[in-house]
C-alpha cells in the first residue's frame, strides 16, 4: 500500500535514484514484495529471456551447416536439426526455411515500427550509436513475444507499450540493473500485454473484453461526469470513439504527451489500487472535460483534429482532476 502511494502521487525523479525502475518492476508484479528473494528472481527471469532469445533467433543456415546449438526443440515454431530442411526454397507447410521467412515478415514490420518509436528522444534516435542498440533490444523483444504468442503475434502499437519499460529500466543509474533493462523490459510488457492484449485482437473487438465494449465504458463514465458534452460529442457532432479513443486506449496515451509527461503518467496507471485499465478510462474522460469549452464550441473537423492532436495540457492537474472522478 505504501509503495503504491508513493508511485500514484509520482515517483520521486531525483537524478540518481533507481526509485522507478524498480518500484515498476514491483508494480507489475516482476518483483515479489521480499526484497530478499529479488536478486535469484532476476537471476531467473533474465536466464529465461536469454534462453528465448537462443530458441528464437536462429538462422537456418547455421543449423544446416552444422553449426549453433545441436539439440533438439520442442516448442512450437522452434528449430530442431532433425526438422530442418536444408532446402530454401522448399515450400513444405514444416520446413524450417518457410518459417524463417515468415519470421522475417514479421521482423520487418516490428523493425519499420520500432524506427519510429519516440524519434523526438535521444534515447531512441541519436548520432552516438546507442539508440541503435535499444531499437535492438526493441526488436528482439517484441519478436520474442510474437514467437511466444502465435495467436497473437505481434500487431501494431504494442512497440510503443514497450518503449517506457525498456527506457525506465535502461535508464537506472545501477549499471548491474540496466545490463538486463531488456530482459527485465520483456517481462514487464507481457504483464502488462496480459491485461491489454484484448484489445489488440481483431477477433475479440466485439467481445465483452475487446476494444469496443472499452470504447462503450469510457462514453458511459463520460455520460455520467459531464452529460451534456457526451450529447454533443455523441449525438450531435457524432464522433466516432474509434477516431479517437481507440489510440488513447491501446498504446495508454504514449502518443498524446510528451515523454517525460508520459512516464510521470505511467506512475499512477501503474500503481493505481483500482486497476490500471479504470486509472486509464478516468484519465481519459479528464482529458474530454477539461477540453470542454472547445469541444462544445466546436463542430465535427474541429472536435476531431483536437482529439487526435490534445492540446499541451499540465498533467499534474490532469491527473489531478482524475483522481476526483468516481467511475
Amino acid at each position: 500500500a505504501g509503495l503504491r502511494q508513493l508511485a500514484i502521487g509520482g515517483v520521486p525523479d531525483h537524478k540518481g535514484n533507481d526509485l522507478r525502475a524498480r518500484t515498476w518492476k514491483v508494480l507489475l508484479g516482476y518483483l515479489p514484495r521480499d526484497r530478499d528473494a529479488w536478486a535469484e528472481v532476476l537471476r531467473e527471469k533474465r536466464q529465461q529471456y536469454a534462453g528465448f532469445c537462443e530458441e528464437f533467433l536462429v538462422d537456418p543456415a547455421q543449423m544446416t551447416s552444422g553449426e549453433g546449438d545441436a539439440t533438439g526443440r520442442n516448442r512450437e515454431g522452434s528449430l530442431s536439426t532433425s526438422q530442418v530442411d536444408d532446402d530454401p526454397l522448399s515450400t513444405k507447410s514444416d520446413s524450417v526455411w518457410n518459417k524463417y521467412f515468415a519470421d522475417n515478415e514479421v521482423k520487418d514490420q516490428i523493425a519499420r515500427d520500432v524506427e519510429r518509436t519516440h524519434p523526438d528522444i535521444g534515447f531512441f534516435n541519436n548520432q552516438d550509436g546507442s539508440s541503435d542498440l535499444h531499437k535492438a533490444c526493441m526488436r528482439r523483444s517484441l519478436f520474442v513475444f510474437a514467437k511466444l504468442n502465435p495467436g497473437l503475434a505481434y500487431v501494431q502499437g504494442m512497440n510503443e507499450l514497450l518503449a517506457p519499460l525498456l527506457w525506465t529500466f535502461k535508464t537506472d543509474p545501477d549499471p548491474e540493473q540496466s545490463a538486463h533493462a531488456e530482459a527485465d523490459a520483456f517481462f514487464c510488457f507481457i504483464e502488462i500485454m496480459s491485461e491489454f492484449r484484448d484489445h489488440f485482437c481483431k477477433q475479440l473487438d466485439n467481445s465483452d473484453s475487446g476494444i469496443k465494449a472499452t470504447m462503450t465504458r469510457l462514453l458511459e463514465y463520460l455520460q455520467l461526469h459531464d452529460y451534456e458534452l457526451w450529447d454533443h460529442l455523441t449525438n450531435r457532432v457524432k464522433i466516432d470513439p474509434q477516431y479517437f479513443a481507440f489510440r488513447w486506449i491501446t498504446l495508454m496515451l504514449t502518443q498524446e504527451f510528451h515523454f517525460p509527461d508520459l512516464v510521470r503518467l505511467w506512475d499512477t496507471f501503474l500503481a493505481d489500487p483500482k486497476g490500471r485499465l479504470d486509472s486509464l478510462l478516468r484519465f481519459c474522460v479528464t482529458m474530454l472535460v477539461s477540453a470542454r469549452d472547445m469541444l462544445l464550441a466546436g463542430d465535427f473537423a474541429s472536435n476531431l483534429k483536437l482529439l487526435q492532436s490534445y492540446p499541451p495540457t499540465d498533467v499534474s492537474v490532469l491527473l489531478r482532476k482524475s483522481a476526483q472522478f468516481e467511475c
